[in-house]
């Protein structure tokens, strides 16, 4: 490096130079490392029975076996108040209720054993080095884990793509000598046999998808996660999505986790707990094919040992580099501060569940933020904005009219904020050279060089399928995986170019493009999270993103749409264009629906309103009225009847979801 040169993230952007970019993410946070470097050189034996002197613990923790903590779980005032409310409305035995709390805590809890840890640890290393090129870590995130742990409690919270992202998140704990966490695991892997004895051993604890109204059930995992926590044994990590997202998209946040983990905070028996947000970027996801057809209403193989190690064809393929990015901690004490009050719980038991209104406000609120840290710190593939390109390029595109385009796209990325992992030092042509033969899986080159899309095959089902719409369709969903990997980037502005595209006035004042703003955040508010109170401020960012590019024409406080409508405003539209289709075509199925002898629609499940939605869909790709094959997309659908609801559009019971007034439906089906 020269002195005196300029080496931030986004200096290039100053100079305008598509092909002077500097690998932006290596820069952020003290830069990033790759821990398979070196153990491609050493031995992995060596590796896994390494010494682990330093790790770090929390210095109030007493040090307590797997045994002894379920021991005082099931001794804890919670589980005793617990059981006693339901001898006393179910008239069973204390006892018999709690041999059935015994045996549920059997089920949950984990019991990590280091022999274990070290075996896994041997084969990890191994995988990983044969299915990624690099693994890099944030170095300043690793030394900050180092501090925090020791003062704080502290919850991990990853993003969700990929079965991986648990075994990436201990297995970079390992390698940095960190504690390893211990981590809330859906029930699915129970199937699995042997592996979900590995998994209990290495920090994993199972819990239910839903516990409804099961009282014991909510008592003992409180009791668990907060025993961990107040002890501070392990760094607890769950996904605050829930579960994988299928479509790349962070997915809605949800609050039952959180709610069990800071409610020992909220009752003033820790002084604080830290929150930490991890953002784990893939160049290639293991689980692309099955998450497309998933998507499609095609199910996914059962988790099960057998097919585990029928994927075991996997280790020959290349998926690229993966970013591992440790935030910035989040502060509950500090983000909570001066909106709710602890004092209210001082006079009642703390094993009673009871927060209060404004505690579950700060949790949605938390939640949402942990998401958009999480997708602030995101490493943007360059196949990204390659599968951005290729979306919008249904023909083919030939290679070199890709590469201009993608060079375009990375400069509106980048000035959006977003860090590209583009190598300043490679030309752009093979840049785009090594993600295409990344992914031929999804794409053919002709000797001519036009790019278009092949048919992706099913490898995991038993019947293939035969339609060639629904084959197209899953392609396409895989390639909108790697696109939906930009949508949080663009969505702001993405939103504004929308009413800007489809407004049929010559001009529109401020007033209106701020409504027509709003109401595509509230349509697609399931489609990707936005801060809540914040939409007038994101409104005036995007507003003054697209003038400052020169792509919003305004003029005496008024909008002048010919101009506005040019390729800033038009890509960004396309990109979310199928959105729209989707809901659209969502409630034009709505309307055909017949009506009952009062002329009122008839009420059906949630899943027969997508799934005949998608029969619509189908069709109307078939007859080519539509042609983006993102609409059959279950995950679309359901999302756009959750938001029709929340909408006033439709109704909900405990039993069905039906439609509201028609008028309602109309309304919806116009502005879209």
């Amino acid at each position: 490096m020269k002195p005196g040169e300029d080496l931030s993230p986004t200096s290039w952007v100053k100079k305008d130079q598509p092909t002077d970019v500097s690998t932006m993410a290596h820069y952020k946070d003290g830069g990033y490392e790759d821990v398979l470097e070196e153990r491609r050189h050493t031995s992995d034996l060596k590796y896994a029975m390494k010494s682990r002197p330093d790790v770090p613990r929390y210095k109030y923790c007493k040090p307590r076996t797997p045994a002894e903590i379920k021991t005082q779980v099931l001794n804890s005032d919670r589980l005793r108040y617990t059981i006693e409310k339901i001898s006393d409305a179910t008239k069973t035995s204390k006892e018999e209720i709690m041999k059935e709390a015994g045996s549920i805590l059997d089920d949950m809890a984990h019991n990590l054993t280091v022999g274990v840890v070290r075996s896994v640890a041997f084969f990890l290393i191994k995988v990983f080095k044969s299915i990624f090129s690099r693994i890099y870590v944030n170095k300043e995130g690793i030394q900050m884990l180092h501090r925090l742990l020791h003062e704080y409690p502290v919850l991990l919270m990853p993003t969700h793509r990929s079965y991986l992202d648990f075994l990436l998140v201990s297995y970079i704990f390992y390698e940095y000598d960190l504690p390893l966490p211990i981590i809330a695991t859906a029930m699915d892997f129970q199937g699995m046999k042997f592996f979900s004895w590995v998994i209990r051993q290495v920090g994993g604890f199972y819990i239910r998808r839903a516990f409804g109204s099961d009282t014991l059930y909510w008592a003992i995992f409180t009791e668990y996660v907060q025993t961990h926590l107040r002890n501070g044994d392990a760094p607890i990590e769950f996904f605050v999505e829930g579960t994988r997202s299928r479509t790349a998209k962070s997915y809605q946040p949800k609050i039952g986790m959180l709610s069990a983990s800071l409610e020992s905070y909220f009752k003033a028996e820790l002084p604080d707990v830290m929150v930490v947000p991890i953002s784990i970027s893939y160049d290639r996801i293991l689980e692309e094919t099955i998450y497309a057809y998933e998507l499609l209403g095609i199910p996914k193989p059962k988790e099960s040992t057998a097919g585990l190690l029928k994927a075991r064809g996997v280790l020959s393929n290349d998926y690229g580099s993966v970013h591992f990015h440790i935030d910035n901690p989040i502060s509950i004490r500090l983000f909570s501060s001066n909106k709710i009050d602890r004092v209210q719980h001082a006079l009642e038991p703390r094993y009673i569940n009871n927060l209060t209104a404004q505690e579950k406000d700060v949790m949605v609120h938390l939640a949402r933020h942990i998401v958009r840290q999480q997708q602030g710190h995101m490493v943007i593939s360059p196949w990204a904005l390659m599968a951005s390109v290729l979306m919008q390029s249904r023909e083919g595109i030939l290679l070199r009219q890709l590469i201009k385009e993608v060079e375009w796209l990375k400069r509106q990325t980048s000035n959006l904020g977003a860090y590209v992992n583009w190598p300043g030092n490679t030309s752009s042509e093979s840049v785009v050279q090594h993600y295409l033969s990344l992914h031929m899986n999804v794409i053919s080159i002709s000797e001519t060089g036009l790019i278009e899309l092949k048919l992706v095959l099913p490898s995991h089902m038993k019947k293939p399928v035969a339609d060639e719409v629904m084959l197209n369709a899953a392609t396409n969903l895989i390639l909108s995986s790697y696109r939906n990997q930009l949508l949080h980037v663009f969505v702001q502005v993405g939103m504004l170019s929308l009413v800007v595209n489809t407004s049929p006035q010559v001009t529109m004042t401020m007033e209106d493009l701020y409504q027509g703003y709003v109401f595509l955040e509230t349509l697609l508010q399931k489609e990707f999270v936005f801060l809540q109170g914040e939409t007038k401020k994101e409104f005036e960012w995007a507003v003054l993103t697209l003038n400052h590019s020169g792509a919003l024409a305004i003029k005496d406080n008024h909008v002048l749409v010919k101009q506005s409508i040019n390729k800033y405003t038009t890509f960004f539209s396309q990109m979310f264009e199928p959105f729209l289709l989707g809901y659209w075509v969502l409630c034009q199925y709505f309307l055909s629906l017949p009506g009952d002898i009062q002329g009122k629609p008839l009420p059906r499940k949630p899943k027969n309103f997508t799934k005949e939605a998608q029969k619509v869909a189908l069709r109307l790709l078939q007859e080519n009225v539509i042609r983006h094959y993102e609409i059959l997309s279950l995950d679309l659908l359901g999302n756009g009847l959750l938001a029709l609801v929340e909408m006033g559009c439709m109704y909900k019971d405990k039993r069905w979801v039906s439609h509201s007034v028609t008028c309602h439906t109309r309304s919806v089906t116009r502005h879209t």
